[in-house]
């Protein structure tokens, strides 16, 4: 009786192990001989391997070796680390349209595409197209699609003509010029934040010949007499008219003659929020301050919180936008989101 040999190949790698390349075999028998039984798999080139195009032998989707049953079977059900899947597109990453591929970590840096149906991540980098106006600071994107703020010279005009906009580099500053010439009327000086035509207790600053200083107000002489001059214009002893203006309750003839700009029944009254007038602590015309109601566009502010926009800048109201750096309008964030803005809001 003649001797018979039988080879016994090693069995196949398991998943995210070292690659599997087959057994040694001669026919497609000898890859269904005992201990190298891989279903699916044929002799091509002396080596065991999936006779159906786009197979591997691996692990199921889930199972890790040595305690799992190795067959061919297409990526997409191959266990996560197949080195033979290498490059292969995962099904996660498989799309048909953009819709279906996520985006960088910040949607204002980028987005998912569907390129030739594999998802792709775009991100660019650089600065953001929404600022924040007068902030001292800049957004931008990283190369890893998140947003960063960064310093930078970005003054916020506040329309003071008494103040000196500036940057303490990464906030604002609005400083405070006093004793200076007003640098836009040419005339008076900045006290406290305002520009006045005199000062009581500043020699210095004269009014013209034929005026004395009231204050901060140049006015006629007979205004500084402590006599009612009715006959000058005067509503009341050394107020309204030419002189400064009135005080709550003191006799007027007009708005002008009061310092709340409003005269009722011969009488200066108190400032309130349907008056028609800016007064009080009013930035604008019965809005903000003590007031419910925030400024509309082009209503006067101090800062963003006095308009219903949210955007001051050189002490006007400003329309809200997609690239104002704030949330306004019928944005369901900062520039993002509602019927007017394109961009996706962060999740």
């Amino acid at each position: 009786m003649g001797l018979f040999f039988l080879t016994v190949l090693p069995l196949p790698f398991a998943c995210g192990g070292e690659p599997y390349v087959g057994g040694d075999c001669a026919t497609t028998n000898d890859c269904l001989s005992d201990g190298q039984t891989v279903p699916g798999t044929v002799c091509i080139n002396e080596r065991c391997e999936c006779a159906e195009p786009g197979k591997v032998v691996c692990c199921a989707r889930g199972e890790e070796a040595p305690d799992c049953f190795m067959m061919c079977r297409p990526c997409d059900e191959c266990a996560v680390g197949t080195a033979e899947c290498s490059g292969v597109v995962e099904p996660s990453d498989r799309c048909e349209r953009d819709a279906e591929c996520p985006g960088p970590p910040d949607p204002r840096c980028g987005a998912g595409r569907c390129v030739e149906g594999k998802c792709e991540l775009e991100i660019k980098p650089g600065r953001l197209g929404s600022q924040l106006r007068g902030d001292c600071k800049q957004d931008e994107c990283t190369e890893e699609g998140l947003v960063v703020s960064v310093a930078a010279y970005d003054v916020y005009n506040d329309g003071n003509q008494c103040t000196q906009d500036l940057c303490d580099y990464d906030r604002p500053l609005n400083a405070l010029l006093d004793g200076v010439i007003c640098p836009i009327s040419g005339s008076g000086r900045c006290h406290e934040g305002r520009c006045v035509e005199c000062l009581d207790e500043d020699p210095t600053l004269h009014c013209a010949p034929g005026l004395a200083c009231d204050g901060v107000f140049c006015v006629p002489t007979h205004c500084v007499n402590m006599v009612l001059d009715a006959g000058r214009g005067e509503t009341a002893q050394d107020c309204g008219g030419p002189c400064k203006p009135c005080r709550n309750g003191d006799p007027c003839n007009a708005g002008a003659d009061c310092q709340s700009g409003v005269c009722a029944m011969a009488h200066c009254k108190a400032p309130t929020c349907s008056d028609g007038v800016k007064n009080g602590d009013e930035t604008g015309v019965d809005c903000s301050g003590r007031c419910p109601r925030r400024c509309p566009d082009g209503g006067g502010c101090e800062s963003g919180e006095d308009c219903a926009s949210g955007v001051c800048w050189a002490g006007a109201c400003e329309p809200a936008s997609c690239k104002d750096g704030v949330e306004n309008g019928d944005e369901l964030g900062v520039d993002c989101g509602g019927k007017g803005c394109n961009a996706a809001c962060p999740g």
